[in-house]
């Protein structure tokens, strides 16, 4: 059977993905003692902020006549991949962000945990991007995914720093 989305369920994924982020990164920054990790785990965690304020934006602004406006899936294949992604995101949930990176045995498997997420996101916005109508932001999740990609570029260029 068909799954029903909306674009409210879709910035609310990305709220959340957002806000797990966050938290990573916080937990990141203050689970290192090197000085420049710290500054770009904290600058990311800035980063991630500015993100779930988008998303929350996002949602504030939909106008009446779409929030209940519906793309069907008939074989639930978005719906499945856009849960998938989402629950299986390298950022777990907030209150687990700690215990994440504390299982990390070091800034490398820190920064690479972090460099998985990145990319996942990514790709889950490029396929929200599918669904959202013109009209509710296309082209800022747009600005999003070349931010994200700004942070892949600067995790890996950090990991290689690393060897």
């Amino acid at each position: 059977m068909g799954q029903i989305l909306n674009a409210d369920e879709l910035f609310k994924i990305g709220v959340q993905i957002e806000k797990n982020g966050k938290e990573f990164y916080l937990a990141a920054a203050d689970n290192t003692d090197d000085r420049d990790l710290k500054k770009m785990f904290a600058e990311l965690a800035k980063w991630e902020g500015r993100h779930v304020s988008l998303f929350e934006e996002f949602r504030a602004n939909i106008p009446a006549a779409l929030k209940n406006e519906f793309a069907y899936d008939p074989e639930n294949s978005i719906h499945l991949y856009l849960k998938s992604v989402a629950d299986s995101t390298v950022f777990v949930k907030n209150d687990d962000s700690e215990k994440n990176v504390k299982s990390c045995r070091s800034a490398r498997e820190v920064l690479e945990k972090a460099l998985v997420f990145e990319k996942d996101s990514v790709v889950f916005y490029s396929s929200m991007k599918q669904i959202v109508p013109d009209a509710l932001g296309k082209s800022e999740i747009d600005k999003l995914i070349i931010e994200e990609l700004y942070h892949v570029g600067l995790l890996t260029k950090e990991i290689q720093n690393l060897v």
